[in-house]
């Protein structure tokens, strides 16, 4: 199979498995034991074929990349800038969140025991929006930017792509329109990260400024919570 066959269908298998996952989980088992250890095998999936495409074919290495003042104030500033954005509209929509429903969802998956919640909150800021820059911005973002050669589609689809699961899981929890705001502002988040990172070519920048704005998500999600 030529490289530019290969990439395409590289980039297909890590682009769907987000989406399937959370399919898996919600829709297609029954069973929390086997909807966590498919859980497992898709984050494995979305990390192991990124890693081994960017060291076996393109023979480079992982790097969180340098780090600029200029580049950090954009970083820090947009993370801020989401973070706050969060927080409006939870101030605004808030009320209309169906939290029996997200309770009764939740449940099985042990995060309503504070100290589960706590450490999946940890994992989820710092590690998974790691994993989420690599596999979004990095290796997703240059195959399209390869196959394209326009950073302005390379930023939209990139950005379609990761919001795509989110838009599926978040179908489970809110109504239609909720859902709809939600995916917007995950869109708009998405391409920003896609901006620092196609500008800046820095992981941790992106890094950052995406776990600025998850601190927003889940300190909302605890006080939805608990």
């Amino acid at each position: 199979m030529q490289k530019g066959h290969l990439s395409i269908f590289v980039l297909f298998l890590v682009s769907i498995m987000p989406t399937v996952s959370v399919l898996f989980s919600f829709s297609w088992s029954e069973s929390e034991l086997q909807s966590q250890i498919f859980f497992i095998f898709a984050k494995l999936w979305i990390i192991l074929i990124p890693i081994y495409w960017i060291y076996r074919i393109e023979e480079s290495r992982f790097s969180l990349g340098e780090i600029n003042s200029k580049g950090m104030y954009q970083s820090i500033v947009s993370g801020i800038l989401i973070f706050l954005a969060v927080g409006i509209i939870f101030l605004i929509f808030g009320d209309t969140l169906d939290v029996d429903l997200m309770k009764q969802e939740i449940g099985g998956t042990g995060l309503l025991n504070p100290h589960i919640f706590f450490l999946g909150v940890f994992y989820w800021i710092t590690i998974n929006s790691l994993v989420e820059e690599f596999v979004f911005r990095q290796f997703i973002g240059d195959r399209i930017l390869e196959f394209t050669g326009r950073e302005s589609v390379t930023v939209l689809l990139s950005a379609a792509i990761f919001t795509l699961h989110h838009t599926v899981l978040l179908g489970y929890y809110f109504e239609p329109w909720q859902n709809v705001i939600s995916s917007i502002g995950i869109f708009i988040a998405g391409a920003i990260w896609s901006l620092l990172w196609l500008r800046h070519r820095s992981l941790f920048l992106c890094w950052i400024s995406h776990a600025i704005a998850d601190v927003a998500v889940f300190g909302i999600a605890y006080v939805i919570l608990f």
